[in-house]
């Protein structure tokens, strides 16, 4: 046994109350020692049954999270299948409005020639019969006058045999059948061909006029060609300008009917305007105003004067030839949106003329305070002349030349009929929605006020009545049917009167069997039934 393991009472031979003492001292401890033992046992049982505990409520959490993110996901694909379907929907139910539109009219169309066509077979049916019945009478006439000389020459050859059998009397009656009779012959008098001179043209202003807006149409072309040079010498140009131009033919193309719609494109609405249709404005720059800005920014050189490009005399000032180069594209995409969409659907003309003006009208494409909307007005001259009192005659070349008769290709046959009225239709449209905007709640200045409006109505209403065609007849009912509103807001009774002009008796002056001259003059019922508006 170690001295250490052996109580030093033990040892004393004097002291053993001291050894007793010293044992119970270690049971007390080794007693106390288990008890800690167990305790710290079971702290660690507990706390392995605690942590297996948190383990599986973890796990548990865990498989929730990823359940409610699994649901989640799901929720939102089902939500873009439900939205893309109800886009899908919306453009389907548009598109069969448009058709039925389409139909309506075409039927309307089908009707009026099937109408026309039987009138002419009415017609040449009356003349026929007419014919037949001149011919019976001429025929019955000539069998009459036959009898008449068959009796006359009986009677004559009786009268010679009663003279030789009484002399007397046959001398008497010889002397009284031997009279001469005057056959008058029907004298026939020449009615006098008087001489006629056919205008063919306009007043002098407004010719030099057109031929103005002509030049800067040509100098657009100029201007093509010029920036097709620079950006074979500049390739970063070169990228961005095909990717600029692309651009803004994208977002026109986008450019869709319903307030706020067009926000994405051409800027946040800030005015209203007094014709329900908001004058697209804002501070956060979208797509046409950003690839416009990005150009005025990036490419600043180089520059071009713009005398020739401004119908009216300015000074000689310049921009950047690209940013030009954008807007006589943006011009251009304008003007096919107006073809390809508003010859369908004239309604839609409004949001697409709304963001054009916004364009022209914005300070930061202003140059030295001058708007370059003559780009776009110098497009209106080259496709639609009607609006600017251009007339001609439609049986001749020159005559669908001066009208803006399009050919099918360079040198080719002409479009026909349907589809040039289709395109006078849509540009008519445009035009109206271009020049009847209302910035009387704007900041801007309108770049193109109302009364080029009054111009473009008033030169087709003073077309000579043998120059009245149904190329006029049909711009003219495009450039009322969908602005009397705004129209009469401008112009009050002015407009009111004008209207009445032009649906009651601009159409006496066509042809009779005119469709165009039939749908300006329904115009007024669709006013009077759709738009309570008595004439």
């Amino acid at each position: 046994m170690a001295v250490a393991d052996v109580s030093p009472w033990k040892i004393a031979k004097d002291s053993p109350s001291r050894q007793l003492l010293w044992e119970l001292s270690r049971l007390a401890l080794a007693e106390q020692e288990a008890s800690l033992e167990r305790l710290d046992q079971a702290c660690r049982e507990r706390g392995s049954v605690l942590k297996s505990a948190l383990d599986e409520a973890a796990a548990r959490h865990d498989k929730v999270r990823k359940d409610a993110e699994a649901e989640g996901a799901r929720i939102e694909q089902e939500r873009q299948r439900a939205k893309a379907r109800r886009e899908a929907e919306y453009r389907q139910q548009e598109e069969r409005e448009r058709q039925a539109e389409a139909e309506r009219d075409r039927a309307a169309r089908q009707r009026a020639a099937t109408e026309k066509a039987e009138r002419a077979a009415t017609q040449e049916r009356e003349a026929e019969q007419a014919r037949l019945k001149a011919e019976k009478v001429r025929q019955d006439a000539q069998k009459a006058k036959a009898k008449q000389e068959e009796e006359e020459a009986a009677g004559r050859r009786k009268a010679e045999e009663e003279r030789k059998a009484k002399e007397a009397a046959a001398a008497v009656s010889a002397a009284a059948r031997s009279k001469p009779t005057t056959q008058l012959a029907p004298s026939t008098t020449g009615q006098p061909i008087m001489s006629t001179s056919q205008r063919t043209g306009l007043d002098p202003e407004r010719g030099r006029e057109h031929e103005r807006y002509l030049e800067i149409h040509s100098t657009l072309k100029e201007l093509r060609h010029f920036m097709d040079q620079q950006s074979k010498q500049n390739p970063t140009l070169k990228a961005k300008m095909g990717d600029m131009r692309r651009g803004l033919r994208k977002s026109v193309g986008q450019l869709r009917e319903g307030r706020g719609a067009n926000t994405k494109q051409v800027g946040a609405p800030l005015a209203k305007a007094s014709d329900s249709t908001s004058i697209l404005t804002g501070e956060q720059n979208k797509a046409i105003w950003d690839t416009l800005a990005e150009a005025l920014k990036s490419f600043p050189e180089p520059k071009i004067s713009l005398a020739t490009l401004i119908a009216r005399p300015v000074q000689d000032v310049q921009a950047p030839a690209l940013f030009v180069y954008l807007l006589n594209h943006f011009a251009k995409a304008v003007i096919a949106q107006f073809i390809k969409e508003a010859a369908v659907s004239p309604t839609i003309a409004d949001p697409i003329g709304t963001a054009a003006v916004n364009v022209f009208a914005r300070d930061e494409h202003l140059v030295n305070g001058i708007s370059l909307i003559d780009i776009l007005v110098a497009k209106f001259h080259r496709v639609c002349p009607p609006l600017f009192g251009i007339y001609g005659s439609e049986s001749t070349d020159q005559g669908r030349e001066r009208l803006g008769w399009w050919r099918e290709l360079p040198g080719g046959p002409w479009v026909s009929t349907q589809m040039h009225q289709d395109r006078m239709t849509g540009l008519g449209a445009g035009y109206a929605a271009i020049s009847l905007r209302n910035f009387e709640s704007s900041r801007m200045t309108n770049p193109y006020p109302p009364y080029h409006y009054w111009r473009a109505l008033t030169g087709i209403l003073n077309v000579p009545g043998g120059q009245v065609t149904d190329t006029h007849l049909v711009v003219l009912r495009a450039l009322l049917a969908n602005s009397e509103s705004r129209f009469l807001m401008a112009y009050g009774e002015s407009a009111k009167q004008l209207m009445q002009f032009a649906v009651n008796e601009y159409p006496k002056r066509a042809a009779k069997d005119s469709v165009a001259a039939t749908l300006l003059s329904n115009l007024g019922n669709t006013w009077r039934k759709d738009k309570k508006l008595y004439l």
